[in-house]
């Protein structure tokens, strides 16, 4: 049996589920997950109820019922937001009253507000924010308001192609005194000569086409000052597949550098924070699911974090087995 096919089962064993319940509960493309759907119905082992909306388990096997062992305190992302990362979080919500609303044509939705404090929170953990200069490529979120108001970075710069957006922030940056740069870009251009090799850290959440996810990342990648420096990026699950992900590590190592951190499922997306019920229609997952499934019950989409970092030139030595250079708690001469 396939594990996307346990996931499914135990998930059903546990109690009927929507299908946006079941896209939150396993960890494939929404592609294999329509596709296993379909088998799973055509084998007879599960049931949609049309009038509830649910998938219903009708052949009970020898799997577990689904057991939720992530942190409840944490919602399984291992942070919380404490301290002055919760006070401007209060600060920031405040203030974006008249923000700009996604625009589907660039592709954009925002992240809940709570996760832009806990990934400030990990950046901070991993010594990525004070006294930094940090580039986002692509701003929808207003992140860089929230870094901003935080008051540690020594420089922080907007690369976005929505004027909306970039005019939001350069009102924000000036009625509050913060430390924010804005260039309208084209991210099908070349980053200009003059940002390359100047930043130490680069956020994005990159469009999750291959073409555009890794054009984002190459211009992340030249922002870096050479040698050093970090990259976020987010990238889901649903809509990017292995072989797609393998991209991005493949691209990441040609660069010499080496991810650090993989938090999944990390930046949940709110159905609230967009008009997307009137783009459900339009969107080719309503095609392909051979039942009509309803709108989304819950907030369903979200990415993992990933974070990689520069690898300095250093040859390893291979002679040792047990211990080399950086054993410093291995008995010498094993």
């Amino acid at each position: 049996m396939e594990r996307i096919e346990i996931q499914i089962l135990r998930a059903l064993k546990e109690s009927p589920k929507s299908f946006w319940e079941l896209v939150a509960l396993q960890d494939s493309t929404l592609s294999a997950l329509v596709a296993t759907i379909k088998g799973l119905m055509a084998g007879g082992k599960i049931h949609f109820d049309r009038s509830t909306k649910m998938f219903q388990l009708l052949r009970s096997g020898e799997y577990h019922s689904r057991m939720d062992q992530r942190c409840k305190f944490c919602n399984g992302k291992g942070l919380i937001v404490k301290g002055m990362f919760h006070k401007t979080l209060q600060q920031f919500t405040s203030m974006l009253a008249g923000r700009p609303m996604p625009d589907p044509n660039y592709n954009q939705g925002l992240i809940s507000f709570p996760d832009l404090a806990l990934k400030a929170s990990f950046m901070y953990e991993r010594g990525d924010l004070e006294d930094r200069a940090i580039l986002l490529i692509g701003d929808d979120d207003l992140f860089s308001v929230y870094l901003g108001m935080l008051g540690m970075s020594q420089r922080i710069l907007v690369l976005d192609i929505d004027k909306q957006v970039l005019r939001f922030i350069q009102e924000k940056a000036g009625e509050l005194g913060l430390n924010i740069e804005t260039m309208e870009s084209d991210f099908n251009r070349s980053l200009p000569h003059h940002l390359r090799q100047v930043f130490d850290v680069f956020i994005s959440e990159p469009p999750e086409g291959i073409r555009g996810m890794l054009t984002f990342l190459k211009r992340g990648i030249k922002s870096l000052v050479e040698g050093e420096g970090a990259g976020y990026i987010g990238i889901t699950m649903v809509e990017s597949s292995l072989p797609k992900w393998y991209e991005v590590q493949a691209i990441l190592t040609r660069n010499r550098l080496v991810i650090t951190d993989v938090l999944r499922n990390f930046s949940l997306y709110p159905e609230g924070e967009g008009e997307w019920e009137n783009l459900y229609k339009n969107y080719p997952i309503m095609g392909e699911i051979p039942i009509d499934v309803g709108p989304p019950n819950m907030d369903w989409y979200s990415s993992c974090l990933i974070r990689f970092e520069a690898v300095p030139k250093i040859s390893i030595s291979r002679n040792h087995f047990y211990g080399d250079k950086d054993t410093w708690v291995t008995l010498k001469g094993l």
